[in-house]
Parts: C-alpha cells; structure tokens; sequence
C-alpha cells in the first residue's frame, strides 16, 4: 500500500469541519499546484492546521500516517513539525499534538507536543501505538 498520507488528512478535515475550525497552513506541494506544478521557495511550516472548537482550544495539529502495525517513526516529522512541536512542549501550553493514523489497523492516534519531546530527548526514534491515546472521531 502507497501512503502519501491525503486519505488520513481528509479524513482529519471532515471531522474536523462537522466539528469546530480547521485552518489548513499551506506547504510546498500545496504552493506548486497553485503555482502550475512549478518549483516554489517557500519556508518549514510548523504544521498542516490549525484547529479549535467549542470544547478543543486551538492548537496546530499535524496529520501523519504511517503503515506499520506497531509503531510510529519519528523520520515522519519535519524539521518545522519537529522544531514547532519542541518549543510548544517547553513553553509548557500543549498547543501542538500530533494526530496519527495506523493504516494497518485503521486506528487514529494522538500523542502530545510534551509526549514527543520526552520521547524523543530520551534519544528513542519511535513511538509505540501502545503508548498513544486512542483518537476517538
């Protein structure tokens, strides 16, 4: 199975529109398409949206996806995503979490900016499904 992660993100988009605000922050492949598929300078973004609702406050959220059937690898993540997710993690807000879906399971995860942070300072290179909390849409 190809995973270029555009299923996981509209489906994080249509819950997300039933649900509160989504604000979609534009990457590279976004640029070059309105662009005329032509290359495009462009900087790291900290994410793919910002979200809120009524009861989540905003926060960036990242949508990644991935194949594998135990774990999540951290060489998903950006240097923006991974830079964006550290600084929310020590200033202490969680105003960053990462939203996951293991294909092999159909199962969406979530694990914080400060999860990651730990995680990844601990020197590990991974996360186990096991230790995320369930996403429930």
């Amino acid at each position: 199975m190809k995973n270029n992660g555009k299923d996981a993100e509209a489906a994080f988009v249509a819950h997300w529109e039933k649900r509160g605000h989504i604000e979609r922050i534009r990457d590279s492949a976004d640029l070059r398409g309105l662009n005329g598929g032509r290359s495009i300078a462009d900087f790291k973004k900290p994410s793919d949206f910002l979200v809120s609702s009524a009861v989540d406050p905003l926060h960036f959220a990242e949508v990644k996806s991935t194949t594998s059937k135990t774990s999540f690898p951290f060489g998903n993540i950006e240097d923006g995503q991974h830079v964006a997710a550290i600084k929310s993690a020590r200033r202490g807000d969680g105003g960053y979490t990462f939203y996951i879906f293991a294909y092999a399971t159909s199962t969406w995860y979530t694990m914080s900016c400060k999860q990651y942070a730990q995680i990844h300072e601990s020197g590990r290179r991974s996360v186990k499904f096991e230790e995320l909390s369930l996403w429930i849409k």
